[in-house]
């Protein structure tokens, strides 16, 4: 490989280099500066200290999101699967959507309380007296930890094998993957170490923007040399492609869409590197602002990395096929060769949309580790390292260090199963975000329950979580249940993953304890221990909850994103250059998206917590009226 053929792409890396040495250098020092020093070594590290604002907060928010998925995984879904790739996009929207559920309540108690994980949450608002027993709280904060384990790993697999598999690409095969992963892993480790959350947040301006700036260049680059959009669709009818709509129900059908989009909607808000961004957020107008204007991202980055991959179904029609390149061996990375030796301009386009995507998977990847390392600080030694050594340093600095060795663990378990991954060739990047929903989507009913339910019980959720897990794992292993088991992925002969019915097994297992709770035996409430604070979240209801019909119009308007009601293996129409079905999944995206702003920005209520005399006067009205416990 020589500097003269890769000269843009030299000259760039080079400048992201320094950037991130820059950038993770400037941010150790703000950690110190007054204004953002908490107090806490830890914190200042792993938590931004008082919070992020500003600038480093709206791109940190925005790229938690853009991944892997979002150039590699998607460009080849487009590819192999045409116009189903859109499934990702009301996907997008729908986790904003959901996020009204928590953003509010978690932004304020990160600042109130100091929260830096879920679990953490989890125990406070189940500690006695808010369940029957102590060791409840502790179970549902250890499980929930353990849940949360799953989509931190796939997505430090996911980061480092698309890394490697557009570096091996866009190469020609001269830097392998498993060099391009450790080169990675290295700058990854050291931002991480230097600057903490908010050196990965100044890294997220720095990418954000070349992500932004570069999908623009590349689209433009690839409609001018290979036709774009209109051209592969030239190609689509000539050739028969995409030419019909999916089957109703099995693989890649209407079902498996819709159960993708409803799926990762709900699941995505239990992933830990997102929920840190909303309790570090040290001003709710700005994160209400700006995960307002978010819900539009989504339209940029990942559509312009839709149509690179479709027109790389005619850009690279004489050089890819799905034997060449199985297991998703990079069509962004192809397509950018391709377009690299057009032209110039797509020379410069291809190496600065390379170079933005390996930025993004960085960050991504340096989110998931900050979110293991403060959560096995947070959540598992310093509530238990005691038990096992009296003598456990819990100050800020012994915290940081311990945590900062987890980060070097975390990042070389990431690495093995990153190596194992690209020697075994499965699950493939898609199936990789597939199955990181499997296990966090059963801490939906303690942390949405837990946060606006204040009568449900530790005992109840506990029930639900433990028969959730139990059902989605015997589930997801078993290849008779799990059709795609053999292939890592995660899905049943209907369509619906295997998540899915193992979470109504949770929410039935949670509504049936609690009847039983109302009706049948009402277990005594266990004291409140000295040094815990419990979390009292009262009976009232957000304004972002207050109305239903906004949620019925939301709900309906992300199912109508889904192409459901249009007829099995039909004959696909166009809509100019785009197929109808495509087309109207983009459109309803779109409606949703103003509708999910409108509310960010219209109904966005401060969460205050019950007070000690609060609670008092509402257990005390509870009491004088008889049916008041049923509420």
């Amino acid at each position: 490989m020589s500097g003269d053929t890769y000269g843009w792409f030299y000259a760039i890396i080079t400048l992201y280099v320094m950037s991130c040495v820059a950038a993770a250098t400037y941010a150790r020092r703000r950690n110190a500066a007054p204004e953002n020093d908490s107090g806490d070594a830890m914190k200042n590290h792993f938590g931004a200290g008082k919070g992020l604002g500003g600038v480093a907060l709206f791109f940190t928010l925005s790229a938690s999101l853009f991944s892997a998925y979002s150039v590699e995984g998607i460009a080849w879904e487009a590819w192999f699967k045409g116009w189903f790739a859109t499934r990702w996009i009301p996907a997008g929207v729908g986790v904003y959507m959901c996020f009204l559920i928590l953003a509010p309540r978690f932004n304020a108690l990160g600042q109130q309380r100091g929260y830096l994980t879920v679990s953490e949450v989890v125990y406070d608002r189940f500690a006695a007296p808010n369940s029957a027993f102590h060791l409840t709280a502790h179970l549902l904060r250890v499980l929930t930890f353990a849940a949360m384990m799953l989509p931190i790993f796939t997505y430090q697999v996911s980061q480092f094998v698309s890394c490697g598999k557009i570096a091996e690409a866009f190469t020609g095969g001269e830097v392998s993957e498993t060099g391009a992963i450790l080169l990675f892993a290295l700058i990854m480790l050291f931002v991480e170490c230097l600057g903490g959350l908010r050196a990965v947040a100044y890294t997220d301006i720095i990418q954000g923007v070349m992500l932004i700036v570069g999908s623009l260049v590349f689209f433009i680059a690839s409609g001018v040399e290979f036709g774009g959009l209109a051209r592969a669709k030239q190609y689509f009818v000539e050739e028969g492609k995409f030419a019909t709509m999916p089957s109703t129900a099995g693989s890649w059908s209407i079902i498996s869409y819709t159960s993708f989009v409803l799926r990762v909607s709900v699941a995505a808000t239990m992933f830990p590197h997102l929920a840190m961004r909303l309790f570090v957020a040290k001003d709710p107008k700005m994160l209400q602002r700006g995960l307002a204007g978010m819900n539009f991202t989504f339209f940029w980055v990942q559509l312009s990395t839709m149509i690179a991959g479709w027109t790389a179904v005619y850009a690279l029609r004489n050089t890819a096929s799905v034997k060449d390149i199985s297991n998703q061996q990079s069509i962004f990375g192809y397509l950018a060769l391709e377009l690299k030796a057009a032209s110039r301009f797509g020379d410069f386009a291809a190496s600065l949309l390379v170079l933005a995507a390996f930025a993004a998977m960085i960050s991504t990847a340096d989110s998931g580790l900050l979110a293991f390392s403060t959560m096995l600080v947070r959540d598992i030694y310093q509530p238990y390292a005691r038990l096992l050594w009296k003598k456990a340093p819990m100050d800020g600095a012994s915290l940081k260090y311990i945590g900062s060795v987890a980060s070097i663990c975390g990042l070389l378990i990431g690495l093995c199963l990153s190596i194992y991954n690209v020697r075994e060739g499965k699950p493939d990047i898609t199936g990789l975000f597939s199955i990181q929903t499997v296990t966090p989507i059963h801490a939906i009913p303690a942390v949405w329950g837990g946060l606006h339910l204040h009568w449900l019980s530790g005992e109840a959720v506990l029930a639900g979580l433990v028969a959730g897990l139990t059902a989605g794992l015997v589930m997801v292993l078993d290849p008779d249940f799990n059709d795609k088991r053999v292939l890592g992925l995660d899905e049943h002969s209907s369509g619906w993953n295997t998540s899915v019915f193992a979470l109504m097994i949770n929410l039935g297992v949670v509504a049936v304890f609690t009847i039983v709770e109302k009706f049948l035996w009402k277990p005594p409430k266990a004291t409140q221990l000295s040094g815990t604070r419990p979390l009292f979240v009262g009976p009232k209801v957000d304004k972002m909850l207050s109305n239903p019909l906004c949620w019925v119009v939301m709900l309906f308007t992300l199912l109508a994103a889904c192409p459901f009601w249009y007829k099995q293996e039909s004959a696909v129409k166009y809509v100019g250059a785009m197929s109808s079905y495509a087309f109207t999944s983009l459109f309803f995206s779109f409606v949703l998206a103003l509708q999910v702003s409108a509310m960010y920005l219209f109904r966005w209520e401060t969460f205050q917590p019950v007070g000690e005399e609060e609670k008092a006067v509402e257990e005390g009205a509870a009491a004088s009226t008889p049916t008041s416990g049923k509420a």
